[in-house]
């Protein structure tokens, strides 16, 4: 090894021995009391089961997220905030921070149309899609460089987003779904999927949302509620499957509303009513539904859809709080049978947790490649001039999709001859 790069790894190896590394854990998105702090983020630790409370102002002097940050995405670099407002000078509606130690790299105060932040997807190293009231903008987390919004997409509201191929599926608030070519950056075209609002989120290679079209509470009888899979190459609504109380209406895509998903299983955690008092389970290979398959505990309810599945650990993390007027919140630990493992209260403050995103899980480098970061390609999918796919090249002009392991995706153009 050159001398120059084992001075950097040391020097690397002496910043982390002073600073926290936030990892194997579990970060809580929170929109604290509008008008009187700006947004937060705390992080619990699965190692020693210990709170980190404001970890973006601790490790960010002087900085804050903006105000009422309601999403947040990652990939193997980066945490993306989004925030309905800036804060002022010292937060943005939008924050890059470094995945591991949270330190700011960008932070950008409005968009072009000022509109307010709602959800992102990061698809590349240097690109990230960034849903606002205004439409959906390109952003380059390296360089800070915004283009948008996209033409088409200021009609209804994006919110949530996944990727399917080449396509970016971006929940349209009380329509359907934007389909953008994530090639051109252009919306190929809006798909109707209801009249009511719908929550999006994917599982496995498959896209679904589900549609409640109760705004608050529970829904009653004249309600409709629906799973519906779109189809794969259509993005056009399959046939629903009717449930007796599916997902939470996303509100303006406010709070998390998609479920928890364990998609070895195929199983869906989620609060199906905004102040309710119980997650239900919903089984999408037989169909079966637990309504009350977790009965929160006296006096607590839920703020949203505030529930989150690690694979690797097989829990449910919950926050729960006991109500507007309270400060009390709780973070509760299931296992995949219910049954509460763990659980504390923090403290006191009026935090509204918007979401809970897990953080990446600590890896023990065992090469120089995995010093340097390099990406690991999972798969690569060929698209020709028709939209056609393949494993393999066609003649003439292809977009290659390549998903890395860490979730990032990459699209460039290549001529085979």
């Amino acid at each position: 090894m050159k001398k120059g790069i084992l001075s950097l790894a040391i020097a690397s190896l002496a910043i982390c021995a002073f600073a926290t590394n936030y990892t194997d854990g579990v970060f809580i998105v929170n929109e604290d009391w509008f008008g009187h702090n700006a947004s937060s983020v705390n992080f619990y630790s699965f190692t020693d089961g210990e709170m980190v409370y404001r970890a973006f102002q601790k490790e960010n002097p002087g900085r804050t997220l903006g105000n009422t940050t309601q999403y947040a995405n990652s990939d193997a670099n980066n945490i993306y905030f989004c925030s309905k407002q800036n804060y002022g000078e010292t937060g943005g509606r939008f924050d890059v921070v470094d995945a591991k130690t949270l330190q700011s790299k960008l932070s950008i105060a409005q968009f072009s149309e000022s509109g307010d932040t709602r959800a992102c997807y990061p698809f590349s190293d240097t690109k990230v899609y960034v849903g606002t009231t205004k439409g959906v903008y390109v952003v380059n987390p390296t360089t800070g460089e915004t283009s948008g919004p996209i033409a088409g997409t200021s009609v209804k509201e994006p919110g949530a987003m996944e990727l399917a191929g080449d396509k970016l599926i971006v929940c349209a608030q009380s329509k359907g779904v934007y389909v953008i070519d994530t090639t051109t950056d252009q919306l190929e075209k809006t798909v109707d999927v209801s009249t009511s609002t719908c929550a999006l989120f994917k599982v496995n290679d498959e896209i679904w949302v589900s549609v409640n079209n109760c705004t608050w509470g529970t829904p009653s009888a004249n309600n409709t509620e629906q799973f519906i899979k779109l189809d794969a190459s259509t993005f056009e609504p399959e046939e629903p499957t009717i449930v007796p109380m599916a997902c939470q209406n996303p509100a303006w895509a406010w709070k998390q509303t998609a479920p928890a998903i364990d998609e070895a299983n195929k199983v869906l955690y989620y609060a199906p009513a905004d102040g309710g008092k119980f997650i239900s389970k919903y089984d999408m290979n037989t169909g079966e539904l637990t309504q009350e398959f977790i009965s929160l505990p006296d006096g607590e309810q839920m703020y949203g859809n505030v529930i989150g599945f690690d694979a690797e650990y097989g829990k449910i993390v919950v926050e729960t709080f006991e109500g507007y007027s309270s400060q009390n919140y709780h973070l509760h630990i299931y296992n995949t049978l219910g049954e509460e493992e763990s659980n504390m209260t923090l403290d006191a403050n009026y935090w509204f947790p918007a979401m809970v995103m897990f953080a990446p899980k600590s890896v023990t480098p065992t090469d120089v490649a995995d010093i340097q970061g390099a990406k690991v390609v999972k798969s690569q999918i060929y698209y020709n001039a028709a939209g056609q796919s393949s494993a393999t090249p066609f003649s003439g002009l292809n977009i290659v999709v390549t998903e890395y392991t860490d979730g990032s995706h990459n699209a460039i153009k290549q001529m085979v001859k």
